[in-house]
């Protein structure tokens, strides 16, 4: 049976792919995608992306001619006479319709994935403490509005068929499906360093390096969040490949090390009731307007601020109508309150009631516990065995969220155990043709594969940890994957011998 691929657009919104004219099969000409991590020990994957090359003669994928818009669900599967799979899913981020009617009337279809929303949408979290890792994840993804992959009988306020009282009106579901890894380590505090807000999918990743931890989207779109032990734990092979690959890309001691250093931030909690922000300029407001506000301590540098207060008019603030507080006092006219509050910024709406402008006088100000962030510090973990025999070769992790020694002592030991001998490593493979193709469809990211080369007389396990993958008409499907060395075996109770097969991992 020979290898099929569908691709589907879900044109009602209900993420089921099952409508009339969703299956668009018929008119692809060409498909690729490519998802997962750029390299080795990256915390976070990039923004996956898809593209698919549509017959457009009727004009149907022409968006000024038909309904197509950005945020229509796109999945890809295929299908061997035996299994559909899923492959990609994502939301149609653009539409490159070809011009010209007398032309080859193509359209080029590109979806990516959540990533990509994650990567563009800037975020701020409350103060949290001692949270695990996953938590914090979870935090992060709930403060991006995502687009749902099911909108159909939902509640949208001001959409036609979306916001009908009585049969439109339940709230849409979770942002994004989630499968959550527990993450044994506890992070103390989280977001002191995003001053106004930072990208969510770079939150993210600041919270999974500190921990060794992997986020990525899934084939299905689905957020994944796999803890270090993960693939510590995961010691069987899924398949095997022995020279029976279209080509690799190898290497010998390019990623070995003789020394680790990891750069983490010490934190001090100020006493309460300080002063975190300070308005240097009268400020005027007409109706209603909203001010972002970055904390600072005494000498005016960044901070983080807990427990923040509200603002107290009379000893907080005071509103005038002239801007030198000369005129008329507004201050009961006009309430200050705290929006989105993060543990490093705020926002501030201001309402005045007053049929005139009033001043928000200098001098006002935002009261609460303060965060400090004191000088980095270095700590280093050294073989001296690989250093003189092989090289100084060093590894510098710099981790904003790890303010624990102990947890950078252990980390730093963490990596130096699996990169400080040097070995051959297996970058990227790359399989061509039905035959070789077909068997590797059923592997996703994070499963380990056997590699047998005959030539370099390597032979060892690795990680998928990206895939790139095309298939025309015109050509062979051909399907490549990133690898990351699955490394020397750690211990594990009843499965290795300590200090003869396996090291103490962390």
């Amino acid at each position: 049976m020979s290898l099929r691929w569908s691709v589907y657009l879900d044109h009602d919104d209900d993420g089921r792919f099952d409508g009339p004219d969703e299956d668009i099969s018929q008119a692809v000409l060409a498909i690729r995608w490519r998802r997962g991590m750029e390299g080795p020990h990256d915390s976070v994957a990039q923004p996956g992306q898809a593209e698919v090359t549509l017959r457009n003669r009727d004009g149907r994928f022409s968006p000024e001619r038909g309904e197509l818009a950005p945020g229509r669900l796109l999945q890809i599967r295929s299908h061997d006479g035996a299994q559909s799979r899923v492959h990609f899913s994502g939301h149609v981020a653009r539409v490159e319709p070809q011009a010209g009617a007398h032309g080859a009337r193509r359209a080029l279809l590109i979806a990516q994935d959540a990533s990509a929303q994650l990567a563009a949408y800037p975020i701020r979290l409350p103060p949290m403490n001692a949270r695990h890792a996953d938590e914090i994840i979870a935090r992060c993804l709930d403060a991006v509005p995502l687009r749902r992959a099911r909108l159909q009988g939902t509640w949208l306020l001001g959409q036609a068929s979306h916001s009908e009282l009585g049969s439109n009106t339940r709230l849409a579901p979770l942002n994004i499906r989630r499968h959550p890894g527990r993450d044994p380590d506890r992070l103390a505090r989280v977001g002191d360093t995003w001053l106004a807000g930072i990208p969510a999918l770079a939150a993210i990743a600041e919270v999974c390096a500190a921990v060794r931890g992997r986020f990525h989207i899934d084939h299905e779109g689905q957020a994944v969040y796999l803890s270090r032990h993960h693939l510590l734990q995961h010691i069987e092979a899924q398949a095997s490949f022995r020279d029976d690959m279209q080509g690799l890309r190898y290497s010998w001691a390019d990623e070995r090390v003789s020394q680790v250093e990891v750069l983490l931030t010490p934190r001090r909690q100020g006493p309460p009731d300080t002063v975190v922000w300070t308005l240097l300029q009268s400020l005027p407001v007409l109706r209603s307007q909203r001010v972002l506000l970055r904390f600072r301590d005494e000498y005016g540098q960044p901070c983080a601020a807990l427990d923040l207060m509200a603002p107290a008019a009379g000893r907080d603030w005071r509103a005038n109508a002239s801007p030198d507080g000369s005129g008329a006092e507004l201050t009961a006219r006009v309430t200050l309150l705290l929006r989105e509050v993060g543990i490093s910024a705020a926002l501030l709406e201001i309402r005045n009631s007053a049929r005139v402008t009033a001043w928000l006088q200098t001098g006002a100000r935002l009261r609460g516990t303060p965060l400090y962030r004191g000088d980095p510090l270095l700590v280093t973990q050294r073989s001296l065995g690989s250093q003189n025999r092989h090289g100084p070769a060093t590894l510098r992790l710099d981790l904003p969220a790890l303010d624990s020694l102990t947890q950078a002592r252990s980390l730093a030991r963490f990596e130096l155990a699996r990169r400080q001998a040097p070995r051959g490593f297996v970058h990227s493979m790359q399989l061509e043709g039905a035959a070789q193709v077909r068997p590797a469809l059923a592997r996703r990211l994070f499963d380990r594969i056997r590699i047998g080369e005959t030539q370099t007389g390597h032979q060892d396990d690795y990680f998928i940890i990206g895939e790139a993958f095309e298939v025309s008409p015109d050509s062979r499907p051909r399907l490549s994957w990133r690898l990351e060395s699955a490394g020397k075996p750690f211990w594990s109770l009843g499965r290795r011998r300590l200090n003869r097969d396996a090291v103490l991992a962390w």
